[in-house]
């Protein structure tokens, strides 16, 4: 039965149907790969990197940013086609904040958010730049493709778990439990020591982007490494602390494999502990840095990149999660107050690497799990799927939008309108991250190995990001 595009998008995602499983965009129910829940991805030694003094810091913007209200032409005719497509939730024009001497070939002129100083001024020094209309992609597609079934889109489109999964293991066609940085540390770390810290740090507990074959990330706080800290002070308490403590963990339970593993853990996690507390004790940061828990474990960042040499360490990736951009309700409210929060994290995280002579060796990226729709549903949006996201770092040509900022008309008038305003994406995470790998340290010819997807797009302004 042929879907009306106009279908109420909430009650298909609570059924568990979503846009595409619906076959909300054609006649026909469109073309799946078949999910490949025990696929994994390349074998340790199949991705080769150049040892480098270099830092890859993720942040994920968990839920959904709503990037068309980041990222907004400013020029008169095109903000007037945002403006009727956005309804009740358009910024007004005079509030967006100016980005320099930025035109595309559609001779839009864009803004920013009112809530995003800080953003503005790194974009207007050339430190940052954006990357438009981005998503997850097995391959490019059009609308007709999506209304006669031909299309092969990702598994679980507009589903959060799906999509945030996409966005770390960029392999939208496969649910797979490995990320592109999980497979750094399987090159660079094969055979790591227990005590050694992991080059994958994250201040986000367990994720799926840093898992490898072999390799894991190591856990942290923006208080730094959690484990057993005795007060130095040489009082008799704290030495039989000390020592009450050492004896336990140099207990054997030969004859209960379950206490001997619980243990040899904890042994391992208080050996790290010890060696990450040693090596960042000393590291200051100077740069004010706000209360928010994002900004308070970017400071945590700065320190643990600036101790990379005494944690033994030359690449590193860092994994960062900010909750809370499902806003289906209440959006223009909630999204100015966190990408307030944003804009001051990253301006001060940029800050503090200059500050500690660091800021060539590190690029910041973001990521959220899928744009929203253009339309309101009232007093917010609900899931779509291309969007913006931005990309920080002395290494980059900043001062730019790279990919193709889309039409933001409605209907017949727009191809990359699929329906109620979710955008088709013309940009693929792939492209993306193939250019954040090259500049890590991976082999050209090992591209298309980390993302076999990368050779069904074609070769977009992406090249020129770094």
């Amino acid at each position: 039965m042929r879907h009306s595009l106009n279908t109420n998008r909430r009650h298909l995602l609570k059924s568990g149907l979503g846009l595409a499983g619906a076959g909300l965009l054609g006649g026909t129910a469109p073309v799946f790969s078949a999910p490949a829940f025990g696929a994994t991805g390349p074998a340790p030694g199949d991705i080769r990197l150049q040892p480098a003094r270099k830092a890859l810091v993720f942040i994920m913007l968990d839920g959904g940013n709503d990037s068309f209200n980041m990222l907004v032409p400013r020029d008169d005719r095109h903000y007037r086609e945002y403006h009727n497509s956005r309804s009740n939730l358009a910024l007004p024009q005079h509030s967006l904040l100016p980005l320099n001497n930025r035109s595309d070939q559609q001779g839009r002129e864009f803004g920013l958010h009112p809530a995003m100083p800080e953003i503005q001024a790194l974009f207007n020094q050339q430190k940052l730049a954006f990357i438009a209309n981005i998503a997850p992609m097995i391959e490019p597609t059009t609308k007709q493709a999506m209304q006669n079934g031909s299309a092969r889109l990702p598994l679980g489109l507009l589903s959060h778990a799906d999509q945030f999964r996409h966005w770390q293991t960029s392999r939208p066609d496969a649910r797979i439990n490995q990320g592109w940085f999980g497979y750094f540390a399987d090159a660079l770390q094969p055979r790591r020591p227990d005590t050694q810290i992991p080059m994958n740090i994250s201040l986000a507990g367990s994720n799926i982007m840093q898992n490898g074959i072999l390799g894991s990330h190591y856990s942290i706080t923006d208080k730094g490494s959690v484990g057993l800290i005795v007060n130095e002070e040489k009082t008799p308490l704290n030495q039989a602390l000390l020592e009450n403590f050492e004896t336990l963990l140099n207990t054997d339970y030969g004859q209960d494999p379950f206490k001997q593993t619980y243990l040899s853990q904890t042994r391992q996690a208080q050996a790290r502990h010890q060696t990450y507390r040693d090596a960042t004790k000393s590291t200051k940061v100077n740069t004010y840095f706000s209360d928010s828990p994002l900004s308070q474990q970017l400071k945590m960042v700065a320190r643990s990149i600036k101790s990379a040499d005494r944690l033994n360490l030359q690449q590193q990736t860092y994994f960062l999660r900010y909750i809370g951009w499902d806003h289906h309700d209440e959006l223009l409210n909630n999204h100015q107050r966190m990408l307030q929060v944003l804009s001051k994290a990253l301006g001060e995280f940029q800050q503090s690497l200059d500050e500690l002579g660091i800021a060539d060796q590190v690029i910041t990226f973001t990521g959220s799990d899928f744009g929203r729709t253009l339309t309101s549903n009232g007093n917010g949006t609900d899931h779509g799927w291309g969007g913006n996201t931005l990309v920080m770092g002395n290494a980059i040509q900043g001062g730019s939008i790279y990919g193709r900022y889309p039409s933001l008309t409605l209907g017949d008038a727009n191809p990359l309108d699929a329906g109620d305003g979710v955008l088709i994406p013309t940009t693929a995470t792939d492209q993306l991250y193939a250019e954040l790998a090259r500049w890590f340290g991976v082999a050209d010819k090992d591209i298309h190995t980390l993302f076999p997807n990368l050779n069904k797009h074609s070769q977009t302004s992406l090249s020129q990001l770094i």
